[in-house]
């Protein structure tokens, strides 16, 4: 069950209720990002390997006076840096990441997938990096997204894919023993999902879904809403990869599941019931924990760990995002 959403979650968009012609502009407030540090953030000294994956060469490589940090989903050559060289191109989803624009001499624009948490983790990183650096992190400031930057979510192939009743999300490319037959739909890089189909023994409609951009925190619960609303998805299934709090869970080696999530963002607990209980028995390496969502990876303190370990077993951005925007339009979730 849900408890009262905060004023902020509040003001938060719907893309469920979404209609492309009734999408209006709003005005975004300039805000100032996190900033980590070695001393106090989980990783120690790890932190800076941590961010040197991240960081764009364009801002490695100069010196900017500002450092706009925009949920804008901009693959245009001639606008941006595309392809953009922090990408993960060995594998064939989730590898799209941020991309820049040169505004002017002095101000470069990360172009980050829109979605609150997403653009609020780029800029953190940014900062703290800058910061670590020895450089000025105030150079960097972040908008979250409007209504109009979603339209890419909101008018992507993914109607294209049609009605299904169970959608396998994110790490569908390592399940080639039950998606093996056949070729990916609709496998254009300047699409944002590829899909495989088939009919169970059952008469289940099932689709294997990639994703070429990352369902990083609320793009994960955008997503949910969008096959909702376009594929009339009834159960959706979401493997991939999240942090413990729990020294005893051997990394790679631990199958991770659950029916709790806190959104720490909103202070909203969201609970569900997990289709998977029933099997848990077949399967002696995995483990049913309470979920912590976190917008930000940098926001994983030694304070928070402290405090959170307490109570919470797992992390990550997006479970519960995606947990509550499946209980919200009736379908079922499955986390693993």
């Amino acid at each position: 069950m849900f408890q009262t959403p905060t004023a902020a979650s509040e003001d938060t968009f719907n893309l469920q209720h979404a209609q492309p012609s009734s999408i209006m502009s709003s005005i975004a407030s300039v805000r100032a990002p996190n900033i980590a540090s070695v001393d106090t953030h989980t990783m120690g000294a790890s932190l800076t390997d941590y961010l040197l994956m991240k960081i764009h060469p364009d801002i490695h490589n100069e010196i900017w006076s500002r450092i706009i940090v925009k949920g804008l989903h901009e693959r245009d050559p001639s606008v941006a840096h595309v392809p953009s060289p922090i990408e993960k191109t060995d594998k064939p989803f989730n590898w799209q990441r941020p991309t820049t624009s040169i505004l002017d001499s002095n101000t470069l624009q990360l172009n980050v997938f829109p979605g609150d948490d997403y653009v609020q983790h780029y800029a953190a990183i940014i900062a703290t990096y800058l910061s670590l650096q020895g450089r000025d992190p105030n150079v960097v400031q972040y908008t979250l997204p409007s209504m109009p930057y979603f339209s890419p979510l909101i008018h992507s192939n993914l109607a294209k894919m049609s009605v299904v009743d169970i959608v396998i999300l994110d790490y569908v490319h390592g399940l080639d023993r039950w998606a093996s037959e056949g070729e990916w739909e609709d496998d254009d890089i300047n699409q944002l999902f590829s899909w495989k189909k088939m009919l169970s023994k059952r008469g289940y409609r099932i689709a294997f879904l990639g994703c070429r951009i990352c369902y990083w925190g609320d793009i994960g619960g955008n997503v949910v809403r969008e096959l909702q609303r376009l594929n009339h998805a009834k159960c959706i299934f979401y493997l991939g990869k999240l942090g413990t709090l729990r020294p005893e869970h051997i990394p790679n080696q631990t199958l991770a599941t659950g029916g709790q999530s806190l959104i720490s963002s909103r202070s909203l607990t969201v609970t569900w019931s997990n289709p998977l209980t029933p099997y848990l028995h077949h399967a002696p390496s995995s483990r049913v924990g309470i979920h912590y969502s976190m917008p930000s990876v940098l926001d994983e303190t030694k304070e928070w760990l402290a405090s959170a370990e307490k109570e919470y077993d797992l992390v990550d951005p997006e479970i519960g995002q995606m947990a509550k925007a499946a209980e919200e339009g009736g379908t079922g979730i499955c986390i693993l």
